[in-house]
């Protein structure tokens, strides 16, 4: 993309006034840089055609996401991941930084949330790698920090092969090699079950966003929304800066928005979180996928035990765990269960903590003291 002029803010100010201000602007992190330091922190790449049919489809689009009704789709009137009956299933903002990663953040993201929603769990501690996916993934199939990648091919690799632990390969903004990549890295991972397009779908958006509580989604990114400072976002000035790729956590019909969070840490926008309209910048139009529930494989440690279920039949003992819920021991040797049980009662009866390595599912190891 061509780098433009930065936007006149006192123009965009003005535009916003007369408006009756839709949606508030201030000076942001995005704002303090140049324009092509914040061009950087996109990272989806536009073609022409892409960017026209975006564009002429706007009108549609709004009609097709307020066509999708909480009646229509069987998905209620509003959701928000950050208050589900009070609970938070979100995972902390991030910030990509000077790199245009912002699809392994989105992805990664949308992981993380479907981990936690799906299994009721929101303090599972789940933080995964963009390192991984970005640096390595994306970087196998040619991506850099200046070309930006897609999420379906990474959506293909988290599902075949998984994305691993943060602390496994931490994230640094810049182009670099797997070399820091932990080589234990195959033994702590999450993995995407399987995932669907929801493109130019947004009753699937919806549908999908309350079954698992995220998707992912690309939209064009203009101007006037580096400037973003809260309320319901609609592109009213400036030029096309490029494309960007971030998790939606709900939406709600009366706003007539999508609630998004965003990579570009918690200073900006509603706490690193936007609202944007319905059929705003080809949110529901390009790029939009949903992961069909997680698998971990994964050490999940310092757990409290706080119930034990078992009967006569070896394969069907079960533990449960205060920050990951019910596990089905391994099964498949019953001594093994039998051995694994009485430290987990042990450990329950003490009110002590254990560590577990969950196997999608089922629990493999446990580690007591």
């Amino acid at each position: 993309m061509p780098v433009h002029d930065p936007l006149d803010l006192d123009h965009l100010r003005s535009v916003l006034d007369q408006a009756g201000n839709p949606w508030h602007m201030t000076t942001t992190s995005m704002t303090a840089l140049t324009e092509d330091q914040r061009v950087v922190r996109l990272g989806v790449p536009v073609e022409e055609r892409d960017r026209s049919a975006i564009e002429n489809a706007r009108q549609s689009s709004v009609a097709a996401a307020l066509e999708a009704t909480a009646d229509s789709v069987g998905a209620p009137a509003a959701f928000d991941l950050r208050n589900i009956g009070g609970v938070n299933y979100t995972t902390p903002v991030k910030n990509q930084g000077s790199c245009g990663s912002c699809v392994a953040f989105g992805t990664v993201g949308m992981m993380e949330h479907v981990t936690r929603f799906s299994y009721r769990a929101p303090q599972l501690p789940v933080d995964l790698s963009e390192a991984h996916a970005f640096y390595v993934y994306g970087r196998q199939a040619g991506a850099t920090c200046g070309t930006g990648w897609l999420p379906e091919p990474l959506a293909d690799k988290a599902r075949d092969s998984g994305i691993t632990i943060e602390a496994y390969f931490p994230y640094t903004a810049g182009d670099q090699d797997g070399s820091k990549l932990n080589a234990d890295w195959p033994n702590r991972l999450v993995k995407i079950r399987s995932w669907q397009s929801v493109t130019n779908n947004p009753a699937a958006m919806k549908e999908n966003i309350a079954a698992y509580g995220s998707i992912t989604a690309c939209f064009l990114v203009y101007q006037d929304f580096f400037s973003y400072s809260s309320g319901v976002y609609r592109h009213r000035a400036g030029d096309l800066a490029g494309g960007h790729c971030v998790n939606l956590v709900g939406y709600d019909d009366a706003q007539q928005c999508w609630i998004a969070k965003n990579s570009w840490g918690p200073g900006w926008g509603e706490q690193g979180f936007f609202r944007i309209g319905y059929g705003e910048c080809g949110i529901e139009t390009w790029h939009n996928v949903a992961a069909l529930g997680t698998v971990i494989h994964d050490w999940l440690p310092d757990q409290r035990i706080t119930a034990l279920w078992s009967n006569e039949t070896d394969a069907n003992v079960w533990a449960y765990g205060e920050l990951r819920g019910w596990l089905s021991l391994n099964g498949t040797v019953g001594a093994t269960d039998a051995a694994m049980l009485a430290e987990l009662a042990a450990s329950k009866s003490a009110g002590a903590k254990v560590g577990i390595y969950e196997d999608n599912g089922t629990v493999q190891q446990i580690y007591a003291w």
